[in-house]
């Protein structure tokens, strides 16, 4: 993809400070004396003339301080991987009594109180199914081995959490919606596999395979069909309910991760609780050896919907969910069958080896993609605001940069605790503000975007001001 300008890198040594819509904030250089300089005028650069577009539109027009908003009408840009997408949408410079000035807060954005019934639903039913399948554990069992069970399973789930949260920090989900997720996959998702895995893997056995027996069907065939389906439903729940925050597949990846994070901890459980006396053979194999077995099944659907996100059709969930899942069941059924085959040692590391860790890391290699991909999607929305005098092209790099926005919050934190809060809730507001700009360009959630467009940019402002101000205040 092509910009209008190239890019312009930080040269070592800039002392240039950051400006109200200019310079990054945190550049590791930036420690020469804020004060205002002359910023060029983007709106007369090559390809930013205003052109004759759709004229004012609706919810933006009567903003206050954002004068009409004009549309430039241009030709379909094409995005690598996306298709055709429609021409950035060009707002105008704000008002002088909105632009960003250090020291001052002029406005504060109104805080919108969202609906939670979804991660209610998802907390109170899933509390509820994982409560009652750990008590059910305790009374076929014992106590104590439901104890051990449960601290055995703080491994995985801490060693996983820990590469989720790495995953999710471009624009973290509401951490509501993932404790939701979380117990979906370890309360419905587990009580709707132990109800029809053997139930479904039988019947599906008669029909492929009549010789086997109904324990062997349950695996081979009931659970990859079950468990993935039932995991797959809390994934396409919240795709499909709180739309807004699925923006892409890094959005896709994490939920499919917390929700079989949580299918393979209580999962976990059960096994290590049946099996107190061999519970050491089973944690290695398990929680140290293949852990991410139930994330491998799970990504697929994830990240398929995630792709559904970003097409145009709202309906493109309805063929790339179902591939997705197949891939799923797919990957499930190769591991379950396998084990079932195995017939010495050999073939169980063959199996791990083959079936685990090498398709564990080709999705590891694919999400780090996915990462990158991201980056380039929100340098390119982010540069969407670059002619209307919102950001300028340095901001633009380093807001969708890792490396650049840790130095940012590393640069803040000089200044104290409060320096940092504001630096983190301008880069996130950043990257919302790049995705809720995505979802105009998809036409999903355009309304809604449009609105979320005007309070993201009031939160970069003002928390680019609040920055500017402790920094400024620091030095005195």
């Amino acid at each position: 993809m092509t910009y209008n300008q190239p890019p312009q890198q930080p040269q070592p040594g800039d002392q240039r400070a950051p400006q109200p819509g200019g310079a990054p904030l945190g550049h590791p250089h930036q420690d020469a004396q804020y004060g205002y300089t002359q910023q060029p005028d983007y709106t007369r650069q090559p390809g930013y003339a205003p052109q004759q577009g759709y004229g004012q539109q609706q919810g933006y027009g009567q903003q206050p301080g954002y004068g009409q908003q004009v549309y430039a009408q241009q030709q379909p840009v094409y995005v690598q991987g996306y298709g055709y997408q429609p021409a950035a949408v060009h707002v105008q410079p704000p008002v002088s009594s909105m632009a960003p000035q250090p020291g001052a807060m002029p406005w504060a954005a109104p805080r919108r109180r969202r609906p939670v019934v979804l991660e209610i639903v998802l907390v109170v039913l899933g509390g509820l199914a994982a409560s009652a399948f750990v008590v059910l554990m305790a009374v076929v069992t014992s106590g104590a081995e439901v104890i051990v069970a449960v601290l055995l399973s703080l491994v995985p789930l801490v060693m996983i959490g820990m590469v989720v949260l790495w995953i999710d920090r471009w624009e973290p989900e509401p951490r509501f919606l993932l404790i939701g997720a979380l117990l979906w996959g370890g309360g419905v998702a587990v009580l709707i596999a132990s109800l029809l895995n053997s139930v479904v893997g039988p019947a599906v056995g008669a029909v492929l395979a009549p010789g086997m027996d109904p324990d062997s069907a349950a695996a081979v065939f009931g659970a990859p069909i079950v468990e993935e389906a039932a995991k797959g439903l809390g994934i396409l729940l919240i795709f499909l309910v709180r739309r807004r925050q699925f923006n892409g597949p890094v959005d896709g990846v994490v939920y499919a991760a917390v929700v079989a994070l949580g299918f393979a901890v209580v999962e976990d459980v059960q096994y290590f609780a049946l099996n107190s006396e061999g519970v050491g053979a089973i944690f290695v194999m398990r929680a140290l050896l293949s852990p991410f077995g139930h994330l491998i099944y799970s990504l697929p659907m994830g990240i398929a919907l995630g792709f559904a996100s970003r097409q145009r059709s709202k309906a493109a969930w309805l063929w790339l969910f179902p591939i997705g899942y197949l891939v799923g069941v797919g990957l499930h059924m190769g591991w379950n069958g396998s084990l079932t085959a195995a017939t010495g040692l050999g073939d169980i590391v063959a199996i791990f080896v083959f079936l685990n860790w090498v398709p564990f890391a080709l999705l590891a290699g694919v999400v780090i993609w996915l990462r990158r991909r991201e980056a380039a999607v929100i340098s390119a929305r982010l540069r969407d605001y670059v002619p209307s005098g919102w950001l300028t092209e340095e901001e633009v790099q380093s807001l969708s940069s890792m490396r650049a926005s840790r130095a940012g919050r590393t640069w803040a934190a000089r200044f104290g605790p409060s320096a940092k809060k504001a630096m983190r809730s301008y880069q996130h507001a950043a990257a919302r503000l790049a995705y809720a700009r995505q979802d105009l360009y998809t036409g999903h959630v355009g309304n809604r975007a449009r609105i979320d467009e005007v309070e993201l940019l009031q939160t970069m402002a003002q928390s680019r001001s609040e920055v500017m101000a402790l920094a400024q205040g620091a030095r005195l």
